[in-house]
């Protein structure tokens, strides 16, 4: 799995005002990555808002944590909130794993009936002091039937051990991660969300 040159170009940018924050600060972004395309037309599918870890909800970027020591990048931040971002680019990877599907994520302003929403809770997502980002997360599908609930434990070793890399590095982990869950929207059909009746 690899990322473009222009996804790599777009996910590291560096702002320089006077909004309080250090004029080195140099701000990144998680971006989607390739992946294997799967035929299947699902209708539209919600990426709900995840669900994050409380010492991941900040704007600082982690350099490392080993469960009980939080370090912080130096001069490093996030160019949206965490939140925000994972769903959005979880998103844009299913929308290039699933062609002829329309993929949204809750965040955006468009509003239109759903065949299939999924939903995120990220319990880890980090450069540990193993050398590896680590991904832990739950993850569910509901489109018809009954909801399916998964859980997902994956890392990956950064080219480096500088903040860029560890980014590239967990964008990669959103995209495998988002592999996972485009195999089970093409196994299930994304079959339309079952209603209470009015």
């Amino acid at each position: 799995m690899s990322i473009s040159l222009r996804a790599l170009s777009l996910m590291v940018f560096s702002l320089c005002c006077g909004c309080g924050s250090s004029p080195n600060t140099t701000y990144y972004a998680l971006a989607a990555v390739s992946g294997t395309a799967r035929q299947a037309s699902l209708g539209a599918i919600e990426v709900r808002r995840p669900g994050i870890a409380g010492y991941l909800d900040r704007t600082e970027i982690l350099a490392q944590w080993d469960g009980q020591r939080l370090q912080l990048a130096n001069n490093a931040g996030w160019a949206e909130p965490i939140a925000a971002m994972i769903g959005r680019v979880l998103a844009d990877d299913l929308s290039e794993r699933l062609p002829g599907t329309i993929v949204f994520s809750a965040g955006s302003d468009l509003s239109m009936p759903t065949t299939t929403v999924v939903e995120l809770l990220i319990r880890k997502f980090d450069y540990g002091s193993d050398g590896h980002v680590h991904l832990l997360a739950l993850w569910s599908v509901r489109g018809g039937g009954q909801p399916s609930a998964r859980a997902a434990s994956l890392r990956a070793r950064p080219t480096t051990d500088e903040t860029g890399a560890i980014v590239a590095a967990m964008s990669g982990l959103l995209g495998q991660l988002a592999d996972e869950i485009a195999s089970e929207l093409q196994a299930r059909g994304a079959a339309p969300i079952s209603r209470a009746p009015e």
